[in-house]
């Protein structure tokens, strides 16, 4: 087996959690009322925003962009902007979306890679309401291809579940649609990419404390 290439039984399951995942929101009436809380993100006194602005902001990735509310403010503060998501529908919203800005590229990926992005090739990601869903393969192969893509020196920006959701329900049935991930396990799987930890901030999600968590990562120079 090459280099890079998975074992097809580790696909076959990455792809079924894709699936799992992703289905719930191929045409939810989510995307328009997250729109009301975007400036939370983007507040400079949050942790949200504080971690961005650790990111060198010369090709950054917007991954699971969604309708592109993030991507419309993060495509004004960076050179570049790469918006990615799994969903069709996703991307090309974001291109109507965003046509104004010039510096913005897009493509459907896989749901767990940055492929076809190429090696040590991007300063920044980040990730904003949308890891929060992902099952822990999926985050473990999204960390592992974050360590591929960025350059020496590069930062990525995580917004992840806190709740150690059962693993034996589908998400949807937990908080928020909070999937199992902790804090503790985030920083162990970021560090087996062999990525540091520069911070983690533990925060509420609603009227639920400690019920998410923001992470902000580098790949060592």
């Amino acid at each position: 087996m090459q280099r890079g290439q998975i074992e097809p039984l580790k696909l076959a399951r990455l792809l079924n959690s894709v699936r799992v995942i992703a289905e719930p929101w191929l045409d939810s009436p989510y995307y328009e009322e997250a729109e009301k809380w975007t400036s939370y993100f983007w507040d400079k006194n949050h942790v949200f925003r504080q971690y961005f602005d650790c990111l060198p902001r010369h090709h950054v990735v917007d991954l699971a962009a969604g309708y592109g509310r993030h991507a419309e403010v993060s495509g004004m503060l960076a050179n570049q902007l790469c918006v990615v998501d799994v969903v069709a529908r996703n991307i090309e919203f974001c291109k109507r979306r965003l046509a104004n800005l010039k510096n913005v590229s897009y493509f459907q990926n896989d749901g767990f890679s940055f492929r076809p992005i190429t090696d040590s090739s991007v300063s920044g990601v980040y990730c904003y309401d949308a890891m929060v869903h992902f099952s822990p393969d999926i985050v473990k192969a999204y960390l592992e291809d974050t360590y591929r893509i960025l350059l020496p020196g590069g930062g990525a920006v995580y917004h992840h579940s806190n709740y150690p959701a059962p693993l034996n329900q589908h998400y949807g049935q937990n908080p928020h649609a909070r999937n199992h991930m902790t804090q503790a396990l985030f920083i162990k799987l970021a560090r087996e990419a062999g990525l540091e930890v520069v911070d983690s901030t533990v925060i509420p999600w609603g009227e639920d404390a400690d019920l998410d968590c923001v992470t902000l990562v580098r790949r060592q120079v």
